[in-house]
């Protein structure tokens, strides 16, 4: 009878402690690497580093919104001068003290006003980070819906850019070539079209706060291309080296060339107008053909040709 009252305790203790690893676990949501912002994911930051990016000239008088140091005192509006990590005379943390450092997220933390299944706060967690050099606690408000105003690169994702970019060859429109400059000397360059850059490192860029490509020539050229021309909408102004090679081959060498210089001509297509210009602000039908209005001019089209460039 001992024997057996024993294993039922023991069987009750196991199941009570697998059930309760089960919990965390489940909590618990690995760091996708691939992904800077993780929106309600925000568990994954947990263990991560987090590099805080500057702002532009006109924002860092009023410094970073969000560093608190006792996220039980958040009035969510305006917080006690006490309670703002490093405060400036605007109810935030001085850039000078914060601008390039490091921190490691302890901890992750709902928000403790927040109830299961809705969200009664625009802010959703608190990251709590330990600023690296000093050692420093500090908590860090978290919106789920905020990713164009999170200041942070996560070094992971980082890391996992760099791998994924350098090595890559692309070619540039002549109109990105033309705004782009010279590392080194930080002259403009002289646009060569069709030329290939091949991706040597990935940084992040001080003047424009986010991840760029370092692209260099076969002349030893270097230029920084932000990462954000890579999704941005609207015309195309970077290829990957199979990209180019694949349209060079479809609409032949004359042609890319064109497009790549943001060039019309009779005779060119419909996806071939697209990649050169972009969509078109309005399309009207008129019998046979179609005219394509943009604000360099109009297209008519007959088919998928261009007839007419007046």
């Amino acid at each position: 009878m001992k024997k057996l009252l024993i294993s039922i305790i023991l069987i009750s203790l196991t199941c009570s402690l697998f059930a309760q690893k089960s919990s965390k676990t489940d909590l618990a949501i690995p760091y996708d690497s691939t992904v800077n912002f993780l929106g309600k994911n925000a568990t994954g930051y947990t263990g991560q580093e987090l590099f805080l990016m500057g702002l532009d000239k006109p924002s860092q008088a009023y410094g970073y919104s969000g560093f608190i140091l006792k996220y039980k005192k958040d009035d969510g509006l305006l917080n006690d001068e006490k309670n703002i990590y490093k405060s400036n005379d605007n109810y935030n943390s001085r850039y000078e003290d914060l601008a390039h450092k490091y921190f490691h997220v302890l901890e992750v933390i709902k928000h403790p006003k927040g109830k299961q299944g809705e969200v009664s706060t625009n802010t959703d967690f608190y990251l709590k980070l330990q600023e690296l050099t000093s050692g420093d606690i500090v908590y860090y408000k978290y919106d789920v819906n905020a990713e164009y105003t999170f200041p942070f690169i996560v070094r992971g994702y980082f890391e996992k850019q760099r791998q994924l970019f350098t090595g890559n060859v692309y070619v540039l429109s002549d109109s990105e070539l033309k705004m782009s400059r010279n590392i080194v000397t930080g002259k403009a360059i002289t646009p060569i079209t069709g030329q290939k850059w091949k991706c040597t490192d990935v940084n992040i860029d001080n003047s424009t706060n986010e991840l760029s490509l370092i692209l260099q020539n076969p002349g030893g050229v270097k230029i920084s291309v932000p990462f954000s021309i890579l999704k941005a909408e609207g015309i195309k102004t970077i290829y990957t080296e199979s990209e180019a090679d694949s349209y060079t081959k479809q609409f032949n060498q004359n042609n890319f060339r064109r497009i790549l210089q943001n060039k019309i001509r009779v005779g060119m297509t419909k996806e071939m107008t697209r990649l050169a210009w972009g969509e078109p602000t309005d399309i009207t039908t008129k019998g046979a053909t179609e005219l394509w209005s943009y604000p360099a001019g109009n297209l008519t089209f007959r088919g998928d040709k261009i007839i007419s460039t007046k």
